[in-house]
């Protein structure tokens, strides 16, 4: 069995109940469906006769009626059943996403998930009522030949002929089909990450004026899109004219049997009338034919999903950290992207309760180690300790519960202001959240707000710098022993900066700081600098003696150098 096809068998495992009872209804609207010709021939046969009885009428209307019912329920239920393999799929594919973490970078981009995310798992919540409907079109189809044996086998004999051929199409339509759903998510996914980077990039491509070059960049994929959406359909017209051909033959052959039948005194009327309701059902095997076309669609989507499920995930502990001041140690640490070092051997001592800063050449690896410092990236090589324990032994929510972040640009997760402050698995309390904001200088320009810290997410409308200082209110609320600032006073002034670095020492007395250095000022401030070269360490030491290394100087730009010296 392929990984996909277990990954739609787990699927549809957890509707056990749906899955029952969409599979009940269309047992009862085939049994009912079956039975319905077998009835009117009765009351068509007593009609001729002119017989007086009402029993074969009352059948009819019965089945009639019992038959609408389940094909009602029918279509709630595989209706429903859809909605809730969609949505669970979708849980799972973005729990994997978020397990997976920067990690999966590099094998995924934005627009690529989410189009697996989205498309491919709606396709494969189709999986239970096509598989549905494709065991029940069949069992339909044997029951109308069987039907159609029972009233004259000739007609059965007649039908068979086209057997094989229906069967050679379907083999090759769903393969095909797989193919080509395959080949058509991927290249929607890359339409799809082409346009989620230009509209991260709207405000640089508006200043450049390059808006035509964009939309044809973004639409390159287009042709690939295309023509697999083609070659899809395009398989289903070839199959569609086959069977086109096939089916008129079919019918023709097997009533004309039927209707000598009756000359020939073999068959009543109403068998006939029978005959000809049974092989609408026997020629269902036909349908088949489209119905493996959807099974295909639903393979090759699930196949897009069991890529991202079979990406190997960081290594997740399940231990406790020990009580501890904060003390940082990175041994060995390698990371690996692009196939480069990004990160090369890297061994680094930050002691508790002082700053470290982090400070290199654009691509030195800054970030990276940032990164890997906080157990937000998995190294490839080496290990990161806290406290003298290893992070990857230590349970995620642990970790996430002892370091914090604050990034260059922050997103507003949570639904008010304070929510935003506040947001993280653990809850954080509303004096802690009003401290954050005031060690941040945020408490200013909330208290402006219409709500203050009530304020909706969606009526903010801040500066860079603001929403810096909202990312900075939300590391500092966590009363975490490490801290790590990740470019996350960019958009501020100097003055600003300074001032907001003399409420977070206050703030943050006695807490662990991994700050990434962009400014002079910023490294001058830490006790400590690690000096970025290439993805190695060059030196560690104060920014004051490093100064004497012109190269080190030149890290910050002339301008920066000759207003710190």
């Amino acid at each position: 069995m392929r990984d996909s096809d277990r990954l739609l068998a787990s699927a549809v495992g957890r509707n056990k109940g749906l899955f029952t009872v969409l599979g009940a209804l269309y047992l009862c609207e085939t049994a009912f469906g079956l039975l319905l010709p077998y009835a009117l021939s009765g009351a068509v046969d007593v009609v001729l006769d002119r017989a007086t009885g009402t029993a074969p009428f009352v059948l009819v209307c019965a089945l009639l009626g019992a038959l609408t019912a389940a094909e009602a329920g029918a279509r709630i239920t595989e209706a429903r059943m859809r909605a809730v393999t969609t949505a669970r799929l979708r849980h799972d594919t973005f729990a994997r996403i978020f397990r997976l973490g920067l990690s999966g970078a590099d094998r995924f981009t934005p627009g690529d998930l989410l189009n697996r995310s989205t498309e491919s798992t709606a396709e494969a919540g189709a999986a239970a009522p096509n598989l549905l409907q494709a065991l029940f079109a069949a069992v339909t189809a044997v029951g109308g030949l069987a039907a159609l044996f029972l009233i004259d086998w000739r007609l059965v004999l007649v039908f068979v002929l086209g057997v094989p051929v229906v069967a050679l199409l379907a083999r090759v339509l769903i393969g095909r089909t797989t193919t080509l759903t395959g080949a058509y998510q991927r290249a929607h996914g890359d339409l799809s990450d082409r346009f989620v980077d230009a509209v991260a990039g709207a405000r640089t491509i508006r200043a450049s004026a390059t808006l035509d070059r964009e939309v044809e960049r973004v639409l390159v994929p287009l042709p690939r899109v295309r023509e697999a959406g083609t070659g899809f359909w395009e398989a289903q017209r070839r199959a569609g004219w086959y069977l086109s051909l096939l089916a008129p033959a079919l019918q023709i052959g097997v009533l004309a049997t039927a209707g000598y039948g009756v000359v020939a005194g073999r068959l009543t009327p109403g068998e006939l009338l029978a005959a000809q309701l049974y092989l609408v059902f026997a020629m269902r095997l036909l349908s088949q034919v489209g119905i493996f076309a959807e099974l295909g669609r639903v393979r090759g989507s699930a196949e897009r999903l069991t890529e991202v499920f079979a990406a190997p995930l960081p290594r997740a502990g399940h231990g406790t950290l020990p009580p501890g001041e904060g003390a940082l140690a990175l041994r060995e640490v390698t990371v690996r992207a692009g196939g480069r070092a990004v990160l090369d051997r890297v061994c680094l001592d930050v002691p508790a309760g002082r700053t470290l800063a982090l400070v290199g050449a654009s691509g030195a690896g800054k970030t990276t180690l940032a990164l890997v410092a906080g157990a937000a990236l998995a190294s490839d090589e080496g290990l990161v300790r806290l406290d003298g324990t290893d992070l990857a032994d230590v349970d995620r929510a642990e970790v996430r519960a002892a370091i914090a972040y604050a990034f260059e640009r922050p997103h507003l997760l949570g639904d008010t202001v304070a929510g935003v402050i506040g947001y993280g698995d653990r809850p954080v309390s509303a004096a802690a959240v009003r401290a954050a904001a005031r060690a941040s200088r945020a408490d200013g320009f909330i208290s402006r707000l219409p709500l203050r810290y009530e304020t909706p997410v969606e009526e903010l409308r801040l500066s860079g710098g603001e929403l810096q200082r909202l990312g900075l209110a939300r590391a500092v609320a966590r009363g975490a022993r490490v801290v790590i600032f990740d470019d996350a006073t960019s958009s501020l002034d100097t003055a600003t900066e300074n001032e907001i670095g003399r409420a977070l020492d206050e703030a943050l007395r006695g807490t662990t700081r991994l700050v990434v250095a962009h400014r002079i000022t910023t490294a001058a401030a830490a006790d400590l600098v690690a000096w970025l070269q290439d993805g190695r360490v060059r030196a560690v030491g104060p920014h004051h003696r490093l100064l004497a290394d012109p190269a080190y100087r030149a890290v910050f730009g002339a301008g920066q150098e000759r207003t710190e010296v």
